[in-house]
């Protein structure tokens, strides 16, 4: 089996694009990352209910530290709305709260890109 390299944010949004079957929509897809190999790749529908973003983070961080390999993470939040780099949106929060919990679980957030309907951009 040939290794996949993934270099640059088309190269992330192929593989997921690839992985999942389907091109996400209002959602969050981590990848679990462990000694330079792929482990597992979690979409996740974005919570729509304000004020519940911790127990939202801390259900997808429990459920990222189940593979037991993992020492990093990469994510890619989808979304049809329209936002601007820097620009916060419904959910920044949620965001927030997930790399506050995984930080505390010890594994690493190595990167992040936005998809939006035209356009993706690191966060």
């Amino acid at each position: 089996m040939n290794a996949l390299t993934i270099k640059n944010p088309a190269d992330l949004l192929s593989f997921i694009g690839h992985t999942l079957g389907f091109w996400p929509q209002v959602s969050l897809v981590c990848i679990t990352l462990g000694n330079s190999k792929v482990g597992a790749t979690l979409p996740i529908d974005l919570s729509r209910q304000p004020c519940h973003e911790v127990l939202f983070a801390r259900t997808v961080a429990s459920d990222l530290t189940n593979d037991s390999k993992a020492t990093s993470i990469v994510f890619a939040r989808y979304t049809s709305a329209a936002s601007e780099p820097g620009q916060s949106n419904a959910h920044t929060a949620t965001i927030a709260a997930l790399t506050g919990v995984v930080a505390e679980t010890g594994v690493t957030i190595r990167n992040g890109i936005f998809v939006g309907s035209d356009t993706a951009a690191p966060l």
